[in-house]
């Protein structure tokens, strides 16, 4: 047995003598095979690696998928220009001071008076009192005057407020002051005077309430 297994291999190293292109051929190829299962094991690493990362990002946003991502974002961004918006003081254009002028036209010969009151320590509104005072002045027959008050007790809403004797039955001045500022878009609120001896309508500007 064992001369046979040495016979076997003496012909086995004469055979890769007489064809050593033959056997170097099969040497490249089984190197080959092996680089291909390297290569297959290394990118089989890499896709698990990219998976877990693929998993954590998820995680950090709560399982959100990336259009969800995206739409929260859009959301926030909204909510900082909305922000933005109500740091912006308030102005009242020269077109809207043009249309409460223009509607505030008066018979010859009629007089009205109308009081600005502002809230003190109001940030925006000493300009946006002085933008309504170039409005009313515009309007021959308008008398203005101007108030600054401390220590509102109620800010209106809008941060904006006409001031009438009787909301629901407005003499003729306050209903013509009321469908002037409509006209020119500008959002108010109605309230009623706190003193029967307020005659004369006012245009109440005050801080604007938190949302």
């Amino acid at each position: 047995m064992l001369d046979r297994i040495l016979r076997y291999f003496v012909w086995e190293s004469r055979a890769i003598a007489g064809a050593p292109v033959t056997f170097g051929a099969a040497a490249l190829v089984t190197a080959a095979l092996i680089s291909c299962a390297v290569i297959w094991a290394v990118r089989r690493h890499e896709t698990t690696s990219l998976q877990r990362q693929l998993a954590e990002y998820r995680e950090k946003l709560g399982g959100a998928s990336p259009d969800q991502a995206k739409a929260a974002l859009d959301i926030l961004t909204d909510e900082v220009a909305a922000l933005q918006a109500r740091l912006k003081p308030r102005r009242v254009s020269a077109q809207q001071q043009r249309t409460i002028a223009d509607r505030l036209r008066l018979p010859p010969g009629t007089q009205y008076a109308l009081a600005i009151v502002q809230e003190g320590g109001c940030w925006d509104c000493p300009q946006y009192a002085a933008d309504f005072d170039g409005a009313f002045r515009g309007a021959p027959g308008w008398s203005v005057s101007h108030r600054v008050i401390m220590g509102l007790a109620q800010r209106p809403p809008h941060g904006l407020a006409v001031v009438v004797i009787d909301p629901a039955h407005p003499a003729a001045q306050e209903s013509l002051l009321l469908q002037a500022l409509q006209a020119a878009g500008i959002e108010f609120d109605l309230e009623a005077a706190l003193s029967p001896l307020d005659k004369e309508p006012q245009l109440l500007l005050a801080a604007r309430a938190p949302e």
